[in-house]
């Protein structure tokens, strides 16, 4: 059973009396006191179950009940803080072992580790306001002006009803969507899984904000390998991510993606390794979108701005052209949906107790601003609701619903021309067409090469002189930042929506992306690597159906032409 808005309200209750303890006795003589103090409760009831073939390989209900805290000393204007709180492994230190919160939500006993971990946060906090000061020495820190933003105090409390989970009905989802992979047997250790999250957050600062909060988080992945002829294990899966249970996909959804995963994987074993490539590229689908995640959205959270350790791409290029015109930017988490789709990345207020707020980044293909948190950037001193943590970690600014949106949007049709166009111009035979990518990632820090990359796993070569479209495998698109994003030819008119947990310094959040199809004039792709093995001695066991005992599957196998597959490649 989970906490109900009683429950919750007597832990808050705990908080802000252990958070007014703290405040008045919390000082070493001749150091500084804590001017600023907050506690973040979440508590997160999970739960995870996967199985193959018709059968449940492993389930998990579990509880996490995390306490973050922020504490401060000195003031506003100087604190303990410097690069952007980027630099600071916090892992290591003795404060993270006391950020467990008791799994019964007892408020004596969550009074007893916010002391605890409050007493580490203070010395720590001393420790970092020292260090500061020694570096002030011999050094001069990018930061100017405030160390922490002054922000008016937000109370906002939401019901929270306890909630039951149908357990069993999505364990016979597992079995049943599962089951339709039988029939499958060229494909390998194809798994069905389904994952919850119900995370309710409580918060209370010194300023005398407050709030309570409720979100919810499903997703059911399906997911197969195949063996190339070479021998390298082939992958492709299928991802739908809801903020409701009723918002899954139905069996008729889920068994057509079931069909659409052993069909692309056939198609990925006949297909030929691509080669090294650097020309035109077509991306659609949520391959866009990991460009402008990837290449811009990590370069626009205002933290990295004031770290001497990072890249610093857009720094003082506010006001300048960075994308075409008519392009514009825009993260808002208060958005909760786009064209009926349940957005991963809403929320009401951040983790730093602002209210969620569109930051508009990119207007006219002109930089504007940053993703802000608390922590004040050059020409900016206020927070527009975009920090977010994870577990032991300090907030910082963070995507959250990040939307791409162009005024020169064309049909597929006429981006294909051009594309076309393009790939004879340069003397090529073919130009690259990727749909879905499976992840990305980048590298910011100014001691690295300042770079991103993709792994596409839906891409075509396509050859604008006979129309035709071949499917290529094992490649990954590498690039810089700025060149990608200068090479922006085009936008098309529809726009994919893609759903997935982001990482960075702050820990893992989750995010949605909106962005239309682009044509760039160059992409340059490298060969994946890839390890090949052998195939197996022995062929697989039979898998007859209706094995389990008393049960019989009732999923239909006929295909649902509303399956969502992620990405499609153009019309020719």
């Amino acid at each position: 059973m989970g906490p109900d808005t009683r429950r919750c309200l007597a832990l808050r209750k705990a908080m802000e009396t252990e958070l007014r303890r703290s405040m008045k006795g919390l000082h070493l003589p001749g150091h500084p006191r804590p001017y600023f103090l907050s506690y973040l409760l979440k508590i997160v009831d999970g739960y995870s179950v996967w199985g193959r073939y018709g059968s449940i390989f492993h389930e998990e209900p579990y509880r996490e009940v995390e306490c973050n805290t922020q504490l401060r000393v000195g003031s506003y204007r100087f604190d303990q803080t410097y690069d952007g709180n980027l630099g600071k492994d916090m892992s290591d230190r003795d404060s993270t072992n006391w950020v467990e919160g008791p799994k019964d939500l007892d408020p004596s006993a969550l009074r007893y580790c916010l002391w605890r971990l409050t007493q580490l946060k203070y010395e720590e906090a001393l420790q970092d306001y020292y260090e500061k000061r020694k570096i002030l020495v011999e050094q001069h820190l990018d930061q100017q002006g405030a160390s922490f933003s002054r922000e008016a105090p937000h109370r906002h409390d939401e019901e929270i009803r306890d909630f039951r989970l149908p357990r069993a009905r999505l364990r016979e989802t597992v079995r049943g969507v599962s089951d339709l992979f039988r029939r499958k047997r060229r494909l390998i250790d194809p798994y069905v899984r389904i994952q919850s999250a119900r995370i309710i957050r409580v918060f209370v600062n010194s300023e005398g904000s407050r709030f309570l909060t409720e979100d919810r988080f499903f997703e059911l992945s399906l997911r197969a390998w195949i063996l190339s002829p070479e021998g390298g294990y082939l992958d492709t899966g299928r991802w739908f991510h809801a903020r409701s249970l009723s918002d899954l996909p139905s069996r008729s959804r889920a068994a057509a993606a079931v069909e659409d995963i052993a069909r692309e994987l056939e198609i990925l074993a006949k297909a030929r390794p691509m080669d090294p490539y650097a020309g035109p590229a077509y991306l659609s689908g949520n391959a866009a979108g990991l460009i402008f995640h990837e290449a811009l959205g990590h370069r626009l959270e205002g933290d990295r701005l004031l770290s001497r350790d990072e890249g610093r791409t857009f720094a003082g290029k506010c006001g300048q052209r960075i994308l075409p015109p008519g392009t514009g930017m825009i993260d808002d988490p208060s958005l909760s949906s786009w064209n009926g789709s349940k957005l991963f990345g809403h929320y009401r207020i951040d983790d730093e107790g602002v209210p969620a707020q569109p930051a508009v980044l990119v207007k006219n293909g002109i930089l504007q601003g940053f993703l802000q948190g608390r922590t004040p950037i050059p020409g900016s001193r206020r927070s527009n609701g975009h920090g977010r943590t994870e577990r032991h970690h300090d907030p910082m600014a963070r995507m959250a619903n990040l939307i791409v949106t162009s005024t020169e949007g064309r049909e597929e049709e006429e981006l294909l021309e051009e594309f076309g166009r393009l790939i004879q111009d340069a003397g090529l035979q073919h130009g690259l067409i990727v749909s879905r990518v499976s992840g990305g990632e980048t590298r910011t820090d100014r001691y690295d090469f300042q770079a991103f990359k993709g792994t596409p796993t839906e891409a075509w070569l396509y050859d604008p002189r006979k129309e035709s479209m071949e499917r290529v495998r094992d490649l990954q698109f590498i690039g810089t930042p700025l060149a990608v994003i200068q090479r922006i030819l085009a936008f098309g008119k529809e726009v994919d929506v893609d759903h997935s947990f982001c990482w960075a310094e702050s820990g893992s959040v989750p995010v949605s992306t909106i962005a239309p199809a682009i044509l760039v004039s160059e992409l340059e792709v490298q060969r994946a690597s890839k390890r090949n093995y052998r195939r197996p001695i022995l062929r697989m066991p039979p898998l007859r159906r209706g094995s389990t005992p008393g049960r019989r599957s009732s999923y239909s196998t006929e295909p649902d032409p509303r399956v969502e597959r992620g990405g499609r490649p153009p019309k020719v």
